[in-house]
């Protein structure tokens, strides 16, 4: 059964935000068929038809996730902006369609999936910000990479986006740490 929810939704604010042109890629969310896949592979159900003005309302919707992640900390300007992006997008009811139970819908009936992940991932966000405070959301402290990152789940919190940009930091940290050195030539 699909997952319905604000972990999912904030997940896919995250996913959409790292569709953006950054350091290690560039724009990864140029057409209607990477919206429609970047969709699919959050568990969207079918059917997942998408067109021009969903792309164009998603990559708004990028831009604003986007800003929200630079202002990592900064608890006002988040709320500032995420309660903005709430009162623009967010209708919330429950819905039962296509045999699926009894779920929460964020956004306006007959609103693009641009304008349905606008919604559903300021949603997720505000709910994660509510319960964890500000520092939930981060960029990727690579400096090669800056994606932005969730802070959830138990533990120390998460400083990478991945274990690829934790294994390349910590690979580059331990040769410059050589070259200090001279003991270790």
């Amino acid at each position: 059964m699909t997952a319905f929810g604000f972990s999912r939704w904030a997940a896919l604010a995250v996913a959409l935000a790292n569709t953006a042109p950054g350091q290690r890629h560039g724009d990864l969310l140029t057409t209607t068929g990477e919206l429609a896949a970047l969709l699919r592979a959050h568990d969207e159900p079918e059917p997942v038809d998408v067109g021009t003005k969903d792309l164009a309302d998603a990559l708004t919707a990028r831009d604003a996730f986007s800003g929200i992640f630079e202002m990592a900390g900064d608890e006002a300007a988040i709320a500032e902006r995420l309660n903005a992006l709430l009162a623009s997008t967010a209708r919330p009811r429950l819905v039962s369609h296509a045999g699926v139970p009894l779920h929460l819908h964020v956004d306006a009936p007959g609103s693009s999936w641009g304008q349905w992940l606008a919604a559903s991932g300021a949603m997720g966000l505000a709910l994660l910000v509510a319960e964890h405070g500000a520092t939930v959301l981060t960029r990727c402290a690579a400096q090669d990479c800056r994606d932005a990152l969730l802070r959830t789940g138990s533990g120390p919190p998460r400083r990478f986006c991945s274990a690829t940009c934790a294994s390349r930091v910590r690979v580059a940290a331990h040769r410059q740490g050589r070259r200090g050195n001279p003991a270790a030539e």
